[in-house]
């Protein structure tokens, strides 16, 4: 399946809360998903994966932030449809691609174990993610992943 990515807008709001219902079980309940998700796209911090033959549906999407050196995911899914088609890194990418090089990034994921786990933490550690610190809070137990400065390739 052929797919683009792109800044998310406002009518794609609808199709972002049936995406973000899908993965309830796995993240758990989102009170306030809605009015993060509406602040990120206003503040051109949500990148999302349509596909190339019907442009309506969100196949997945990212929610990011940051400033300075200090950059994070903040949420990232990937319809289960359409999962282990390069949906997740290309979103990954794409939220890198606004970010300064020498800043660090980090996200926290499913700890080893957990269901979603195993492909959550394949897909960061593919980007160059490194495990870091796991932490709970109140019953959910997360680890976080962390990318280091990039180093800026130029041609010779």
């Amino acid at each position: 399946m052929r797919f683009h990515i792109s800044l998310a807008q406002h009518e794609d709001v609808a199709s972002w809360l049936r995406l973000a219902e899908e993965v309830v079980p796995l993240f758990g309940p989102m009170p306030d998903f809605e009015t993060v998700l509406t602040r990120k796209i206003a503040q051109r911090q949500a990148f999302c994966a349509k596909a190339e033959s019907m442009n309506l549906n969100v196949l997945g999407g990212v929610l990011f932030g940051g400033s300075g050196t200090d950059y994070a995911i903040r949420w990232l899914a990937v319809s289960s449809q359409h999962q282990r088609l390069g949906i997740g890194k290309a979103l990954i990418n794409a939220a890198l691609s606004t970010m300064p090089p020498e800043c660090i990034v980090q996200v926290d994921t499913f700890v080893e174990g957990s269901p979603g786990a195993g492909p959550a933490r394949g897909l960061y550690e593919s980007c160059g993610f490194v495990p870091g610190d796991v932490s709970c809070e109140g019953e959910t137990v997360r680890q976080r992943y962390v990318l280091r400065p990039r180093m800026i390739e130029h041609d010779l």
